[in-house]
C-alpha cells in the first residue's frame, strides 16, 4: 500500500500555492496546540504533585507524632523517603517556615476524617518573632555556616572541667559585664549576633539528639547568654519540645537575665536546666552593670523551681572585694532561699590578653596573679581563692556543690571530688 500524505492525498496529487499555505498554517496551529496542552498538563501536574506531597507530609508528620519512640531511618523505610527529607520536614514544623511561615496545610478531606487530627497551627515565623519597628533590634541577624554544635574539650590536664558540648545560636551577650571572657573569644564579632538559618540548626541537633550515645547536657549558654532574647527568639519553646521527644539529653540555659515568661508558661520539662548565674550585689553594680540584679535573676530562678523546674546557680566570679565575706554572705543566704540542685563557685580567672578588650576604666583584673596554671589564667591569690571557697562551702545548703575551672591542686585542698564532682555543665 502507498504511503499518504497529509489529508490522505495520494503523492500524485500535489496541491497548488494556496493549499500548500493553507496545510502550513493548520500544522503551525496544531503544533502549538499540542505545546499549550502539553503545558496545562504540566501546570496541573504541578498542582496535583504538589497537592500530592503536601498529602504525603502531613501523613508522615502525623505518623511521627503518633509514634514518637519510633527511630527517623525507620520511618523514613516505611514512607520510602530520605531520612534527610523526613529531618527536615521535623525541623520545617517545629519552626514553622512552611509556606512563608504558615503551617502545612492538611488534606482537605482530612480534616474531617475521623480519628485524625486537627492541623497543628504554627508560629508566623520561624524562631525569631518578628521585633515590634518601635523597639531597636539589641542584636544582630546573620546565618551561620560552621557548625551549630560543637564539643568542648580544650581545658588541659591539672584543670579540672568536665567537657559538654555547645549549642552555637548566637555569639556574644548584651550585659557586657567587666571580666567577661566572651570580650576576647569574641573580639572580631563585637556586636552581639543571632543566627538566623534555624532550618539547618534544628537539623544538626536532631542529628546529635539521635546519633550521641553518651547521655550528655547541651550548653545555650556558653557563647552567649541563652535567655537575654528570649521573648524575641522563643530559643527555649522551641528547644524543650525537641528534647522532651527522648530521655537520653538535656538542655542547659545558662542566664543572667531574669527572662523566664515562656517558661512559666510551659510543663517543667525533666530534660531541661536552668542555670541562673549570680554574683554579690555590691559586685554586681561595680562589674556588670548591663545585667539585671542578682536578686531579680534569683527571684526569677524561685519561680521556676517552684514551677517545677530543675534550676542551678553559680555563684561565679568571686571577688575579693572589700568586704567580701559581708557580700557573699547576703548572696548565699538568698541562693539557699532558692533550692538549686547544684550550685557552681568560681573565682577570677582570665587571660592575660583579655586586658585589651575590656574597659579601660575597669580594676578587676589588678585582683589577678599568674600562678603559672596549666591553662595560663590569671586567678586570684591561691590562699584568698581558698578562703573564699571554705566561706561558701560552709554556708551554702546544696548538696551537690562544685568549682569551675579551677586546679587540681585546689580540688585536693578543699576535699572535692576533683573530675567526679557535679557542677553546672554535667547531666546529674
Amino acid at each position: 500500500m502507498g504511503k499518504l500524505k497529509h489529508r490522505d492525498r495520494a503523492p500524485e496529487e500535489a496541491p497548488d500555492g494556496e493549499e500548500r499555505l493553507e496545510d502550513q498554517e493548520a500544522q503551525a496551529a496544531a503544533a502549538e496546540a499540542e505545546i499549550e496542552l502539553k503545558e496545562e498538563m504540566n501546570r496541573v501536574s504541578e498542582r496535583e504533585y504538589q497537592r500530592m506531597a503536601a498529602d504525603l507530609r502531613w501523613e508522615v508528620l502525623e505518623y511521627i507524632d503518633a509514634h514518637p519512640d519510633k527511630p527517623v531511618e525507620a520511618v523514613a523505610g516505611l514512607f520510602g523517603l530520605k531520612e534527610g527529607t523526613l529531618r527536615a520536614w521535623k525541623a520545617h514544623r517545629t519552626m514553622g517556615t512552611y509556606q512563608n511561615g504558615q503551617a502545612p496545610e492538611a488534606p482537605a478531606r482530612g480534616r474531617e476524617e475521623p480519628g485524625r487530627a486537627p492541623a497543628r497551627k504554627a508560629r508566623q515565623s520561624p524562631l525569631f518573632k518578628e521585633k515590634k519597628e518601635s523597639r531597636p533590634p539589641r542584636f544582630l541577624e546573620r546565618k551561620r555556616y560552621s557548625n551549630f554544635i560543637h564539643y568542648f574539650d580544650k581545658t588541659p590536664p591539672g584543670i579540672v572541667c568536665p567537657h559538654f558540648y555547645i549549642l552555637a545560636h548566637a555569639n556574644g551577650c548584651p550585659y557586657a559585664c567587666d571580666y567577661c571572657y566572651l570580650r576576647l573569644t569574641l573580639r572580631h564579632y563585637p556586636e552581639p549576633t543571632v543566627f538566623t538559618n534555624t532550618a539547618r540548626l534544628f537539623q544538626e541537633l536532631r542529628d546529635w539528639l539521635l546519633s550521641l550515645e553518651t547521655p550528655s547536657l547541651l550548653n545555650t549558654g556558653e557563647l552567649s547568654d541563652s535567655l537575654a532574647w528570649d521573648r524575641e527568639t522563643e530559643l527555649s519553646m522551641n528547644l524543650i519540645p525537641l528534647f522532651d521527644n527522648q530521655k537520653r539529653h538535656k538542655v542547659l540555659f545558662l542566664t543572667k537575665s531574669q527572662a523566664v515568661d515562656n517558661l512559666l508558661k510551659m510543663e517543667p520539662s525533666a530534660q531541661a536546666v536552668v542555670s541562673f548565674s549570680v554574683n554579690a550585689e555590691a559586685v554586681a553594680r561595680k562589674y556588670e552593670r548591663g545585667a539585671p540584679a542578682p536578686g531579680a535573676r534569683l527571684q526569677a530562678a524561685k519561680q521556676l523551681r517552684e514551677a517545677g523546674w530543675e534550676v542551678r546557680v553559680r555563684l561565679d566570679p568571686l571577688l575579693p572585694v572589700e568586704g567580701w565575706q559581708d557580700h557573699y554572705g547576703g548572696i548565699i543566704e538568698q541562693i539557699n532561699g532558692v533550692g538549686p540542685s547544684v550550685v557552681t563557685l568560681g573565682s577570677l580567672r582570665y587571660f592575660r590578653n583579655l586586658l585589651a578588650h575590656a574597659p579601660a576604666e575597669t580594676d578587676v583584673f589588678g585582683m589577678g596573679v599568674d600562678h603559672g596554671d596549666p591553662d595560663g589564667r590569671l586567678r586570684v591569690a591561691e590562699q584568698t581563692r581558698q578562703e573564699m571557697y571554705r566561706f561558701c562551702l560552709e554556708r551554702l545548703k546544696c548538696l551537690r556543690i562544685g568549682l569551675c575551672k579551677e586546679t587540681e591542686k585546689m580540688h585536693r585542698a578543699l576535699g572535692l571530688p576533683g573530675a567526679h564532682q557535679s557542677c553546672n555543665c554535667t547531666i546529674e
